[in-house]
């Protein structure tokens, strides 16, 4: 089952924040990402101001297992941090790849608690994340005209973890 992230946009007062529920099964989301590919994003999302609906509570970043909502206030950052990345990537090499979470090998002999640097890949190693670099850089730009429109303060971004 792949663990995507959701990325929806709307006009100010044609939904409810907390109106969403009707769009937890849909796969035909403007803008679905990996789970994998949005943590690697996720330093810098963290820098945007944001809204949970789930908790009432305002809040910076995504709530990676709910909803989260992007109004004005966090729009300008957002346009931003995904304008960037998108602008990065298109210098990329056409298949990118990304380094992803290290992964443990577990259990492991006791001889090998104590090792050094040269022997860390014992222990696991990093995963790969490997895509098209023009599918990225359309779905960032996506992200990045979203958080614009957002700026507006006619729009909303709606965004629904997994």
């Amino acid at each position: 089952m792949a663990m995507n992230h959701d990325f929806w946009l709307f006009r100010e007062g044609e939904r409810a924040y907390t109106d969403y529920s009707d769009l937890l099964p849909r796969q035909d989301a403007p803008v679905s990402l990996d789970d994998d590919v949005l943590r690697y994003f996720g330093d810098t999302l963290a820098w945007i101001p944001t809204f949970n609906p789930a908790k009432n509570e305002q809040g910076n970043g995504l709530n990676w297992w709910g909803p989260t909502i992007i109004h004005q206030t966090g729009g300008i950052l957002f346009h931003r941090v995904w304008t960037s990345w998108a602008q990065l990537f298109a210098s990329g090499p056409q298949q990118l790849r990304l380094q992803g979470d290290f992964t443990w090998q577990w259990p492991f002999d006791e001889s090998q608690h104590l090792v050094n640097e040269n022997h860390l890949h014992l222990l696991g190693s990093y995963e790969h994340l490997e895509m098209d670099r023009d599918w990225l850089v359309r779905m960032l730009t996506t992200l990045a005209w979203f958080g614009e429109q957002a700026t507006t303060g006619e729009f909303f971004i709606l965004h629904l973890g997994i």
